[in-house]
């Protein structure tokens, strides 16, 4: 973005990894945890494959040994990063509608997919790839290791598949929607299910398609969201106003909960010093009375991670109301890691016990000056929301 050659932004990020002696790969036989990657540059023909661990004697990393990111929850930023720069993703270019005449990488893709811990796998690569450099970083999903093409990738250990997954994966008159219900009955966690999605294994027959992983993990948490929502707001509402508080990564989350009708706002404050910003930078988007069918552009997917958090707890207490969350970024920050650390630490939140107010404007006025940017907060759309007369107050 900015031209510079070499990134300074990289060099910093580098320079917090652990040194790892980089060597060449032309093939390799390692545990996926289970993991895959379905990118979305190209689309509708999209790179597609499984991801194996590659993990040299000397590094003193331990290989990832869960598909699920939640499980690093607490670990340090340096941990997290380094687990998956030795996350190695092979895979070959196909279009999204392959899921109707399958071949032999998307079998095997898919297998894995459908696996609830991890296998091993074996991958031939076209041309040997570079592995042990630092690895790529995006805001949705999980830092990513080296990639490359791939003439075949072969499960060869025994994938161990809940029998709901294969039942649900075989069901070919099931809305998307429908299987992630019975998927979250069956308690299969958000991260199989986004493989499943993803992977092309959801949906009814003739409609099932290969979902980038980007757009699968936000379709997730939507779609779970939604599903949730569609309980809470028959609940009846909380009488106070709760505040929750969590810290991860240098991640500063506040949460309030109001009573009334539904509505969620979600600001995130980059603050300054931090990496990604010089400046700071305060982003907001936010929905009422029932979820939004407009993709939150500002927030983006970390909007419906959390927004899945909070609808979560509601749906524990059996109680339904308003929610504002204010996530101020801070510059331990300093490379992202995925949309998981919002939702873990939004959960981590409600697991504590709240402070409790008797209106809005005192919640706001002890939130306030605990966040980077308090006029920001006093001035939002939540705050002010609460000084209009609303139908429900006539009711």
């Amino acid at each position: 973005m900015c031209g510079i050659s070499p990134c300074p932004l990289l060099a910093d990020i580098r320079s917090r990894l652990p040194e790892v002696q980089s060597s060449c790969l032309s093939e390799l036989v390692g545990p996926s945890p289970p993991s895959l990657f379905v990118g979305r540059h190209g689309y509708p023909d999209v790179r597609t494959g499984p991801s194996a661990t590659w993990v040299p004697d000397d590094s003193g990393t331990e290989p990832l040994t869960s598909g699920d990111p939640a499980d690093l929850f607490g670990r340090p930023l340096e941990e997290v990063a380094a687990r998956h720069a030795n996350l190695v993703t092979g895979g070959s270019v196909m279009p999204v509608n392959s899921t109707a005449s399958t071949n032999a990488m998307l079998e095997t893709t898919q297998e894995i997919a459908m696996a609830e811990r991890s296998v091993d796998v074996e991958l031939d690569f076209a041309k040997p790839i570079m592995v042990g450099r630092s690895p790529t970083f995006d805001s949705m999903s999980t830092p990513l290791g080296p990639s490359g093409e791939v003439l075949r990738a072969e499960v060869v250990g025994h994938a161990s598949i809940p029998r709901k997954v294969d039942s649900v994966a075989n069901e070919d008159d099931l809305l998307a929607a429908e299987a992630i219900g019975e998927l979250t009955e069956a308690s299969i966690g958000e991260a199989q299910i986004t493989r499943l999605l993803s992977a092309g294994l959801l949906g009814r027959e003739g409609r099932r398609r290969l979902v980038p992983t980007r757009w699968g993990i936000t379709a997730t948490d939507d779609m779970l969201g939604k599903r949730l929502w569609d309980r809470v707001r028959d609940y009846p509402s909380l009488d106070k106003v709760l505040v929750y508080e969590a810290n991860y990564l240098d991640n500063v989350f506040h949460i309030i909960l109001t009573p009334g009708l539904w509505a969620f706002h979600m600001l995130e404050a980059w603050t300054r010093g931090s990496v990604w910003t010089g400046t700071g930078k305060v982003l907001g988007d936010w929905e009422e009375i029932k979820p939004r069918t407009e993709y939150a552009h500002q927030i983006t997917g970390a909007y419906y991670s959390a927004r899945l958090g909070v609808l979560e707890h509601m749906n524990s207490m059996r109680r339904s109301g308003a929610c504002l969350i204010w996530r101020d970024i801070g510059p331990g920050y300093w490379a992202p890691v995925g949309v998981w650390m919002i939702r873990e630490t939004v959960r981590e939140a409600m697991r504590r016990s709240p402070k409790q107010f008797d209106s809005l404007k005192q919640a706001i006025d002890y939130v306030a000056p605990r966040v980077s940017a308090s006029d920001d907060l006093r001035n939002s759309w939540f705050a002010k929301r609460g000084h209009q007369t609303r139908l429900d107050s006539f009711c």
